[in-house]
């Protein structure tokens, strides 16, 4: 049995059938879908984009099965940045003896597909404990023999992932001793190389401070985090993943449940880490390296259509914040097939490869907005937003807008006619029309839509219902 529905656009189709299994005996996928969006051509495709704000967690490995069909939909879905493993233990299986042949492979693959990488150095071998000196000396070599053999091909190097938590077995003191030798080498090996610090899960402030009471403030460049926040909304003033992860099992016995950050939006959180950055220096750059929201059928999971929303509205807030330069979600496909797994349901895409709403969404997103320059906010928060985003060589501006309420109201100007597409690219135009539609009131949704027009677009916001 199935069911169509045809949505003709520009340049795009979407295809919705439901699909019901005949046989209750047939061994069946934990998930399946087979709907499917026509998108058109990534624009930039096979260019390199240092600056693009587009970024995925690649969890490859160099001899992971299909790879090229996986940077391919990297390469579809509009994605120009990659956080890559460069795994310690993989590339010095011998002391002192560095193998880069099989990651010069993944490098040179990924910049054919348009993906830039950066390297996040960790997981070291058995006979290295970068918690002692010895180790740290180690971890240096490690770095700068990695920095020399790239040159060119990557600049940005991390520092161990999420060092105050799981993945580091040591102290922050210890942590600092490493982020200050190796920024050190990097910076020695190549004094065009930029290093990516703290790499903390959540916005642990408590923890950066401590770090950067200890650390010359210019041995890294770049501050990293990963604010995962499920099921919460990024805009949403409390984090549920905060109150119960980070303040109910992490700190449980030196932190209480009034703890300030758990009752912040992202971006509030966010600027709490600029606030202690600004006590050692200037702030610096900050890039979200690890972010999703999982689609587990289980607590914390939201359905996948949220997850779509919640891509969308997170990356525009974090673009059009003026305090985040780039995203890296976790991650292009889901890890397992777990529907009531929080660790495997992560993905963009299913296991299989198959696309979630999300995907979509991530890919029409970065259509819309590559290559364009965000201009102002018209409205931003607490419930209404709308980001204005232009681009010069179409002398056309862009309006991505949405609300936190389950309605609200913007008015625009409209010159030359009205686009308006949602996350998947559904077209609806608005022609001028005398008195009607030349201050068009717009409603708007939980779920983003762009709205294109002339160059000079602004939105109003407008009482409800919107006259």
């Amino acid at each position: 049995m199935s069911r169509s529905v045809f949505f003709r656009n520009l340049g795009l189709t979407l295809l919705m059938p439901f699909l019901f299994s005949a046989s209750l005996n047939a061994v069946e996928a934990t998930a399946g879908g087979a709907f499917e969006v026509k998108l058109s051509a990534a624009p930039f495709a096979d260019r390199l984009l240092p600056d693009s704000s587009f970024g995925i967690n690649t969890a490859f490995q160099p001899d992971t099965p299909n790879l090229e069909a996986i940077l391919q939909k990297m390469k579809d879905a509009g994605i120009k940045w990659g956080r890559q493993d460069f795994t310690w233990r993989r590339i010095e299986r011998e002391k002192g003896k560095y193998e880069f042949a099989d990651y010069d492979r993944l490098v040179d693959l990924c910049r054919q597909y348009g993906l830039l990488l950066f390297a996040n150095l960790a997981y070291g071998p058995d006979f290295h404990d970068p918690r002692t000196a010895e180790g740290v000396r180690a971890y240096c070599d490690f770095a700068r023999a990695a920095v020399r053999h790239f040159a060119g091909k990557i600049k940005h190097w991390q520092i161990w992932n999420e060092p105050n938590g799981g993945f580091w077995k040591g102290t922050p003191q210890q942590y600092a001793s490493l982020l200050t030798a190796a920024g050190k080498a990097i910076h020695e090996a190549d004094p065009n190389a930029l290093v990516l610090g703290l790499n903390m899960a959540f916005c642990d402030v408590l923890w950066a401070e401590k770090i950067l009471e200890l650390v010359p403030y210019d041995c890294f460049d770049v501050a990293c985090f990963h604010p995962y926040r499920v099921p919460s909304a990024p805009e949403e003033p409390f984090d549920w993943w905060e109150l119960d992860q980070y303040v109910k099992s992490w700190h449980r016995n030196d932190l209480k449940p009034d703890y300030p950050l758990v009752r912040m939006s992202f971006l509030e959180q966010t600027a709490e880490l600029q606030k202690v950055m600004a006590k050692f220096g200037r702030p610096k750059p900050i890039w979200i390296t690890e972010i999703c929201w999982n689609t587990q059928i289980h607590p914390y999971g939201v359905p996948e259509l949220r997850q779509a929303d919640m891509a969308v509205r997170f990356h525009v807030l974090a673009i059009a914040s003026g305090k985040v330069d780039k995203v890296f979600w976790w991650t292009l496909r889901d890890t397992g097939t777990r529907q009531f797994d929080q660790a495997d349901m992560v993905g963009l895409l299913r296991n299989d490869l198959s696309p979630k709403y999300a995907y979509y969404a991530f890919a029409f997103m970065t259509r819309m907005l590559e290559g364009r320059k965000w201009l102002r906010n018209d409205a931003f928060g607490p419930d209404i937003y709308a980001a204005v985003f232009t681009d010069p060589a179409a002398d056309a501006d862009t309006i991505v807008a949405w609300t936190t309420k389950p309605y609200a109201y913007i008015r625009v100007n409209n010159e030359k006619g009205l686009t308006q597409y949602d996350i998947y690219g559904t077209r609806r135009f608005v022609p001028v029309v005398e008195i009607r539609t030349t201050s068009l009131p717009i409603p708007l949704g939980a779920s983003p839509i762009y709205i294109v027009g002339a160059k000079g677009l602004k939105a109003t916001v407008r009482p409800d219902p919107g006259w």
